[in-house]
């Protein structure tokens, strides 16, 4: 008895070929299609998105966008040591500095080590102008892991050598440099100005211009150092927004960075409240920390942290409204798809009524037009991928450069584009269904009459 198995009389790969030549000859409404429904498909992957989102993963996005430093206390308020932070380091994956708030002014007046034209405001706009707050100790470790900071110089290796933040050596840039332990200014009382020496004046057209100067540091005993310039810390000093002045200090940023033997002798301890490092590199180093500082060992003084409980509820509410959107805008891909097929199969008639004559069975029609759609979505999707993780970052630039939101809103995950790609398939083929199955359904004979 012979057994006989149905097979297509159109092979799939000549169903496809023929469903892709036949779109392809409308190539300005295939292009207004696929812009159309990438559109679609990018707001529907900003939707799922936000439907996707987690404060554990906004935290930890937005430390790497927005944060200006890794600063990290104990939980029981104790000083770091050094086993303290080889701990932070293993399991941070980061080299920690130590950072103390200056129990004395640092410098004496910087005026005093300055002379020359007078700088207006705006050039010192952000600048410090006296003594820093604060000091730290760093390594080459620290400024090896960050881009953020850049030594010209070196950095201090004994007590009495220091290194300047940039806004401090701006000031110089600025104003000149006066060597005031060589030559000390005098206050004429008649004219009611400082008097110095011209010839200890030294113009400061760059920061190795300062290196081997000398300031006045602040001693211990109270009988300040005559302290050398070995290096200065470049960093973008002009910071603006929602940053206040105590969120200023605490950073590498705008503090004397000294050595160890000078720390240990000015605050009587060798350890300190605070480690701190630059902000982090990537996603991976900041979940490290943040996984840390979940565990309650220490504490991470972290903005992004703040700026997402501050925001929770808005962000949440946002998320359902934009969810909304995003259905909607699929809705409309899918009746763009449906109308698109529709037109496809009234172009083909002909085509079909001829290959239902020479044989061609119901599932060979559906294995054309399905490939038109199949075709529209894949093309859509990998559209809309790279331009939702596009938008989603330009997104969060925008909400913290406009509206000081410093929040990672949007923030990515692998379903996103999962999504997307299977969202996408599945509203083209539901768009697809009912006009291609009602022509596949049609007898050869009522196919070749419709096509004359």
């Amino acid at each position: 008895m012979e057994r006989s198995s149905k097979r297509a009389k159109l092979p799939l790969w000549s169903a496809v070929c023929l469903g892709l030549h036949g779109i392809l000859q409308k190539p300005v409404r295939l292009v207004v299609v696929i812009f159309l429904t990438t559109f679609s498909l990018v707001l529907l992957g900003l939707s799922v998105t936000m439907a996707f989102y987690s404060d554990d993963r906004a935290v930890v996005e937005s430390m790497v966008l927005h944060d200006r430093v890794s600063l990290v206390t104990k939980a029981d308020m104790s000083d770091f040591s050094k086993e303290d932070l080889a701990a932070l380091r293993d399991r941070s994956g980061r080299s920690y500095g130590l950072l103390c708030p200056a129990p004395t002014e640092l410098l004496p007046d910087l005026m005093q080590f300055t002379a020359g034209r007078n700088a207006s405001g705006e050039e010192l706009r952000g600048c410090l102008r006296k003594s820093p707050l604060g000091f730290v100790v760093l390594n080459d470790d620290v400024l090896a892991e960050t881009d953020r900071y850049v030594l010209t110089g070196r950095l201090p290796a004994a007590k009495d050598e220091i290194a300047l933040p940039c806004c401090l050596a701006n000031s110089f840039m600025a104003l000149n440099y006066y060597d005031n332990i060589s030559s000390p200014q005098v206050f004429n009382d008649y004219l009611m100005r400082w008097e110095y020496d011209e010839d200890e004046v030294t113009p400061i057209c760059a920061y190795e211009d300062i290196l081997g100067k000398k300031l006045w540091l602040a001693g211990a005993t109270g009988a300040d150092i005559e302290a050398t310039i070995v290096g200065v810390l470049e960093y973008d000093c002009f910071y603006f927004g929602n940053h206040s002045q105590n969120q200023m200090n605490l950073t590498i940023e705008d503090q004397l960075i000294v050595s160890q033997e000078y720390a240990e002798e000015l605050t009587g301890k060798s350890g300190a409240e605070f480690a701190v490092a630059g902000p982090p590199r990537n996603a991976a180093e900041a979940a490290k920390l943040y996984d840390y500082a979940k565990e309650g060992s220490v504490v991470l003084g972290s903005e992004a942290i703040e700026q997402v409980a501050k925001y929770r509820k808005t962000i949440n509410g946002f998320a359902g409204a934009f969810v909304g959107v995003g259905i909607a805008f699929a809705v409309f891909a899918g009746a763009l798809i449906f109308q698109f097929v529709n037109l496809s199969i009234e172009a083909k008639r002909e085509q079909v009524g001829i290959l239902r004559a020479l044989g061609a069975r119901s599932v060979d029609v559906c294995r054309i037009f399905f490939s038109e759609s199949a075709f529209l979505a894949l093309i859509s999707a990998a559209l809309s991928v790279p331009v939702t993780i596009g938008l989603s970052h330009a997104v969060n630039l925008i909400l913290y450069e406009l509206f000081f939101i410093g929040v990672a809103v949007m923030n990515f995950t692998i379903w996103m584009p999962v999504s997307v790609f299977a969202l996408g398939i599945l509203i083209s083929f539901a768009a697809t269904a009912a006009p291609v199955l009602r022509e596949a359904k049609k007898t050869p004979i009522d196919a070749i009459r419709d096509a004359s």
